[in-house]
């Protein structure tokens, strides 16, 4: 959900920290419960998941999810987690865990989760930052949400979601089929598209389009791979480059669609018949919220630093693909530069991946000035030898 009006104030009321509950049975067996997700004393939000740790001397049988009074589920293993959603409303929650032991032992905790008080109302953008952790060069798949602290300017944000991998993605995937793709790129390139079309899960959509000056190939947001694929026979390259037109093109796609907004871009940047300028497509980028991933092949690249067009020199063609940079780093997104065609399937493979260990995290700014200034927006992670990439920021409007 991308806006609503919502109440704004400090919360109230003051809860104990994560609730433990135990219970001794005869002959010295114990059951304890602790609620870890959400926290105690937080509002909760939307989609996420419901989590206890539940200790017990015997063997348990079942841990039961209740949510408002309303029983959505079962565990019988660790973890002890459940897929909610309680919706945007500023109302309060009640969540019930039961817990019972094969020997029909049974124990329950309960946490109420605060609406905010009422001192005023002012209009907010729920904001989401797509957070890809690293650790070393690999990602960081242990992260808590106890572990995340969100800065918008200066200011602490209370993370009313969060979530790993879950939210469904929605993704354009925008594919050079220029003449310059010939050799067999394009068919590489096509054949990386298979691979990310085939990985996608049936809560994912994607679309495809095959631009050179113009567009080739364009088919409809669809979960389907099949009608995907389909579109891919009998493809060829064929052109000029218009990079900059079809990026803003995929960007404004993706404004009426849900789910987590990806543009997958592959071409070597440089731009010979695109009317818009890279600065207009950095200035839709920064008024959505999309991740940009650029796979770019090396050789092609090299050659584009050099070319002239009626419309560019070699300077603003090296200065578009600086600008094509910024827009992928700005969003959160990756460059990924690779030496031969070949190497296309492993690349997509490698995003679809880390699109699904993403970090998934939201928050209602504390402030909001509606005067369309840049807001920076920063992430610290509370453990040693963490980095972390993602949107830089949003345009306040």
């Amino acid at each position: 959900m991308n806006g609503r009006r919502i109440v704004v104030a400090a919360i109230l009321c003051t809860l104990a920290f994560a609730p433990v509950a135990l219970l001794a049975a005869e002959g010295g067996s114990a059951v304890a419960i602790a609620i870890i997700n959400p926290l105690a004393g937080e509002t909760s939000y939307g989609e996420f998941d419901l989590e206890a740790d539940v200790f017990s001397e015997e063997v348990l049988a079942k841990v039961e999810f209740w949510v408002d009074g309303a029983k959505l589920g079962v565990a019988t293993q660790r973890p002890y987690r459940l897929r909610v959603d309680v919706g945007y409303e500023n109302e309060e929650h009640t969540y019930r865990i039961i817990a019972t032991t094969v020997t029909g032992i049974t124990k329950e905790e309960i946490l109420v989760t605060p609406a905010l008080s009422v001192d005023m109302e002012i209009d907010l953008k729920l904001q989401q930052l797509y957070v890809t952790a690293l650790r070393s060069g690999e990602r960081a798949l242990d992260l808590k949400r106890a572990d995340f602290s969100i800065f918008d300017g200066n200011q602490r944000q209370e993370i009313v979601t969060f979530e790993r991998g879950d939210v469904p993605i929605t993704a354009v995937m925008l594919l050079d089929a220029s003449e310059s793709m010939g050799g067999g790129r394009l068919d590489k390139a096509l054949s990386g598209a298979r691979t990310f079309v085939e990985g996608l899960q049936e809560i994912d959509q994607s679309r495809l389009l095959l631009f050179s000056d113009q567009v080739l190939v364009s088919t409809d947001f669809t979960n389907r791979p099949e009608e995907i694929l389909r579109s891919l026979k009998g493809a060829r390259p064929s052109g000029g480059t218009a990079v900059n037109d079809h990026l803003f093109m995929a960007l404004k796609q993706l404004e009426t669609q849900s789910g987590r907004p990806v543009v997958l871009l592959f071409s070597d940047g440089t731009d010979a018949h695109s009317v818009m300028s890279m600065d207009d497509v950095l200035w839709k980028a920064r008024r959505s919220q999309a991740l940009v991933y650029w796979v770019r092949l090396e050789a092609m690249g090299a050659q584009g630093d050099t070319i002239s067009t009626a419309w560019r020199n070699g300077e603003a063609s090296r200065e578009e693909s600086r600008l094509l940079n910024k827009v992928v780093n700005d969003s959160g997104g990756s460059t990924y530069t690779i030496e031969r065609a070949e190497q296309l399937p492993e690349a997509f493979r490698d995003i679809l991946d880390e699109l699904r260990q993403q970090y998934v995290i939201g928050y209602y700014p504390s402030e909001s000035h509606g005067d369309g200034s840049w807001r920076k927006v920063r992430v610290a992670v509370g453990r040693a030898g963490i980095r972390v990439r993602h949107r830089e920021g949003y345009v306040d409007n």
